[in-house]
């Protein structure tokens, strides 16, 4: 079991208000605003945390650059894929339910 798969084991066992907090924590973490695929209408909307949120309904539509590896939530979580704003949370593009 890797770092992600720990993680998201044990954020099942939180409680719904537990893991809101967790979400509420990692997206003051976020650097998405400073990818040069973020734009106005992501701003605007207020998107962030594409990685365990899921992509840009509308707004993030072209890859133009990809920092997350540069971000500290890749290290906290154990991350390993990219462009979550377009390819979805790190479970999806890993395939896990």
């Amino acid at each position: 079991m890797d770092k992600f798969e720990e993680t998201m084991q044990m954020m099942s066992k939180m409680t719904e208000k537990e893991r809101m907090k967790a979400v509420e924590d990692n997206k003051g973490l976020c650097i998405c605003p400073d990818c040069p695929t973020y734009n106005e209408c992501a701003q605007k909307k207020g998107e962030v945390f594409y990685c365990g949120l899921g992509r840009s309904p509308a707004c993030v539509t072209k890859e133009e650059g990809c920092i997350c590896p540069a971000c500290p939530i890749t290290e906290k979580m154990g991350l390993t894929n990219l462009y979550f704003c377009t390819r979805g949370t790190e479970r999806e593009q890993r395939g896990m339910k």
